[in-house]
């Protein structure tokens, strides 16, 4: 009887010990999958893609963002995403900003800004958007941060001045940007409407601080997301980084629970909810990265952004995100089924890829 429990104890400790280096690993793989990171290099033998590469392969990031700075060419860019798909058996999130206009990222292609579009015919700005998202597939890009479904209400918003809005009403712009969606689907690249819950009427600009739109803030800029959230195979929405007291007085949209639930429960919004880049200047100078971490996956953001480009390149930036993200779980202070739901999230929306 004593030799039956001694071998009964010996199993449950050899299960519990495996489940916990199980878990461990896969842990660390749903941390990975809640990241998207930018990187210095524009080319395969440059120093940063080779360590982006290796973060990839490790499962330590779901993708990156492209800037300018990495796009030395499109056969260079077509180099660097084939390496990058080729390293994980997980689909690899290739994302990039291309609105059109003055928000483009590509330096062999040029097209129209929102505003340009917002003047043509339903057909023509199909025909702009495919070629569009044509291009994008063509280098390997799989997610395009757009379209930009903030309302033009306000003249000294940063959005009207860059010509980034198809307008001021919400149905025109929501047509529109159902246009580009679609198109960009046809090609299987997600795309993602930003930016919620709406900078059109807001003065100033989140890249470099704070911007307050309590003031200014008009309930239109609610209505796109209501008439898109249902549109083809929606698939991400952005979270702004601005401040509005009417929805939370403590906290920015990306870091706001209150903000995020309006998107979810009260419009309804059932995907992917990523943040703009919290390197930007509204968050960055005025939030610690433990802040910043803990406080947007308890607020509901799927995947953290961070650009790892507005002020200098932090080469140990992916790996403090896992140690904040693992302490916080340990000491209770980040949700784990957050964690858990993201990682379901994002794996159910890496599944349109393959």
């Amino acid at each position: 009887m004593k030799k039956l429990i001694a071998k009964l104890l010996l199993i449950i400790m050899i299960q519990l010990f495996f489940t916990n280096i199980i878990f461990a690993k896969n842990a660390n793989d749903k941390i990975g999958q809640l990241i998207i990171i930018g990187f210095e290099g524009d080319n395969v033998n440059s120093s940063g893609f080779k360590k982006v590469l290796k973060q990839i392969k490790n499962k330590e990031i779901s993708g990156v963002i492209l800037f300018s700075k990495n796009i030395k060419n499109k056969q260079n860019l077509i180099l660097m995403t084939q390496k990058i798909k080729s390293s994980s058996n997980i689909p690899v999130f290739i994302a990039i900003d291309n609105e059109g206009g003055s928000v483009q990222r590509l330096n062999f292609a040029d097209f129209k800004s929102a505003k340009e579009i917002s003047n043509m015919s339903y057909e023509k700005a199909k025909e702009e958007y495919s070629a569009m998202a044509k291009t994008l597939a063509e280098t390997g890009i799989n997610v395009n941060f757009a379209p930009c479904v903030d309302l033009s209400l306000n003249p000294e918003s940063i959005i009207e001045k860059k010509k980034r809005s198809y307008g001021q009403n919400p149905e025109k712009v929501s047509k529109y940007a159902s246009i580009m969606i679609k198109e960009h689907n046809k090609q299987k690249i997600i795309t993602s409407i930003k930016h919620f819950p709406g900078h059109g009427c807001a003065k100033g600009d989140t890249h470099k601080g704070l911007v307050d739109n309590t003031i200014t803030y008009n309930a239109k800029e609610l209505e796109p997301y209501k008439i898109l959230k249902n549109c083809d195979k929606l698939n991400m929405v952005m979270v702004s980084h601005v401040f509005n007291s009417n929805f939370d007085e403590n906290y920015p949209a990306s870091l706001s629970e209150k903000t995020i639930n309006i998107l979810k429960n009260e419009i309804g919004y059932k995907g992917v909810i990523i943040s703009d880049d919290y390197d930007m200047g509204a968050i960055r100078k005025n939030y610690t990265l433990e802040q910043i971490i803990t406080q947007s996956i308890n607020s509901g953001i799927n995947i953290l952004l961070f650009s790892n480009n507005i002020t200098t390149d932090d080469p140990k930036l992916v790996s403090k995100i896992h140690e904040i993200i693992k302490k916080g779980i340990k000491k209770g202070t980040i949700k784990e089924e957050n964690l858990n739901y993201s990682y379901e999230k994002v794996m159910e929306l890496k599944r349109n890829l393959k």
